[in-house]
C-alpha cells in the first residue's frame, strides 16, 4: 500500500473509530481525504480501509461506512462533503509531499 494512502488511513485511525456511525466532522475529513487522493492519482480503496480497518479494531458499521465512500469517491460517483473545511490544509500538504516523494522514485 502506498504511503500516502498509510498516512491518510493514519488520520481516518485517529477519528472515533469504535464508533458505529462517523461524527459529522469526521465524515466530513474522511470524505475530504479520500477526494483529494483520489485528485492525487492515488485513490483509496474499499479494501484499502477494511485491511485497516481489521487491523486496527475498528468498529463494523463505521468500517463499512468509510470504506463506502472511499469506493463511492474511487469510481467518480458524487458525494457530499458538509464541512469541506474539516480537511485541513495540513492534512492536504502532507498527503501532497508524500504522493510527490513516492511519484518521484517511480520516474
Amino acid at each position: 500500500m502506498p504511503a500516502v494512502i498509510e498516512k491518510a488511513l493514519d488520520y481516518i485511525g485517529g477519528m472515533n473509530t469504535s464508533a458505529s456511525t462517523p461524527h459529522s466532522m469526521d465524515e466530513s475529513t474522511a470524505k475530504g481525504i479520500f477526494k483529494y487522493l483520489n485528485e492525487l492519482g492515488v485513490p483509496a480503496s474499499a479494501d484499502d480501509v477494511t485491511a485497516r480497518a481489521n487491523q486496527e479494531g475498528w468498529n463494523t458499521e463505521f468500517t463499512k461506512k468509510v470504506a463506502g465512500w472511499a469506493d463511492k469517491i474511487k469510481s467518480g460517483n458524487r458525494v457530499v462533503i458538509k464541512n469541506p473545511e474539516y480537511f485541513s490544509a495540513y492534512m492536504q500538504e502532507q498527503l501532497r509531499s508524500l504522493a510527490e516523494a513516492e511519484y518521484s522514485h517511480t520516474e
